[in-house]
């Protein structure tokens, strides 16, 4: 595969996830968040497994028979839920633009956590690129109401759980290149998490989750198996540098739906924060690589 299809197979990725952002807010007029939640990601579980059937099923033994792939595969299901758990709850206040750019800095979040937790060395420009995304995430939420303004410290948490399962991933594919395997673990615990909270909080019904059909089959078959499919199709043929601006423009397309699809119009000051985290998730992710290869 030549780096301009990887490239255009990531761009697709990109624009499945940040469209499905507006499905995400939308798919929650008959039905509670965490009943979203379980539907989505079974229908991803579902999209998922057929890859693991015929290309990993080998690998189903090598996580069962050792304690230490199974715990990761626990905790890297549950910081997925955590993530997107907070998302989606957070989605039924918060503005899409909010949510999409906010999200996004579990990239400055993972190079935080791996310097403290995991006394790894990262490069300098992770401080720089932290304070744009503060400042960003300050002119996002600054002028909201305070009820808008709990919804977005929520997707703060959320980036933070992001973060943690990106870094759970990074361990157990260094372990196991499973990644469909993988996935569809992480799916199957987020949906089993997700429906156990639906129950306890919310009165999930099929007739109205049915009413959000096309939302959570787009969030669920798109965005989660399709778009994770094609990025992991597409990311290994690419080069590092156009993959990581490709990737970040989730955000972009997001914020663009949200304005296009929902009339969510961005002010100056928004427009300026989305631009603020947008450059510090950018540079963070380039600088290093530029300078590696210089």
């Amino acid at each position: 595969m030549s780096h301009t299809r990887a490239n255009i197979l990531m761009l697709i990725a990109s624009l499945i996830w940040g469209t499905a952002f507006v499905s995400q807010t939308t798919g929650m007029g008959a039905i509670g968040p965490f009943t979203f939640s379980f539907g989505r990601f079974f229908f991803a579980f579902l999209t998922v497994i057929p890859f693991v059937i015929y290309l990993e099923q080998q690998n189903i033994f090598k996580i069962l028979s050792d304690r230490k792939k199974v715990y990761l595969c626990l905790a890297t299901g549950f910081f997925l839920f955590g993530g997107m758990g907070l998302q989606q709850y957070a989605l039924q206040k918060s503005l899409i633009s909010n949510a999409a750019f906010l999200s996004t800095l579990y990239v400055p979040f993972v190079g935080i956590i791996s310097r403290f937790i995991i006394k790894k060395q990262v490069h300098w420009i992770i401080w720089i690129a932290i304070l744009l995304c503060l400042y960003g995430s300050y002119l996002l939420s600054s002028n909201q109401s305070v009820e808008i303004q709990q919804s977005d410290s929520l997707l703060f948490i959320a980036a933070l759980f992001f973060a943690l399962h990106i870094i759970c991933i990074d361990i157990f594919m260094k372990e196991l290149n499973s990644p469909f395997l993988f996935g569809s673990i992480q799916y199957f615990i987020v949906f089993i998490l997700s429906m156990i909270l639906a129950f306890m909080w919310e009165e999930p019904k099929l007739s109205n989750m049915q009413i959000e059909w096309f939302e959570i089959l787009y969030t669920g078959i798109f965005s989660a198996g399709i778009g994770y499919t094609l990025q992991i199709i597409a990311q290994h043929k690419a080069n590092p540098a156009p993959a990581a601006i490709i990737l970040s423009m989730e955000s972009v397309f997001a914020a663009i739906a949200g304005w296009i699809l929902l009339n969510q119009i961005l002010d100056t000051q928004k427009i300026l924060g989305c631009l603020a985290i947008f450059v510090g998730v950018i540079i963070v992710q380039l600088v290093p690589i530029i300078i590696k290869q210089k």
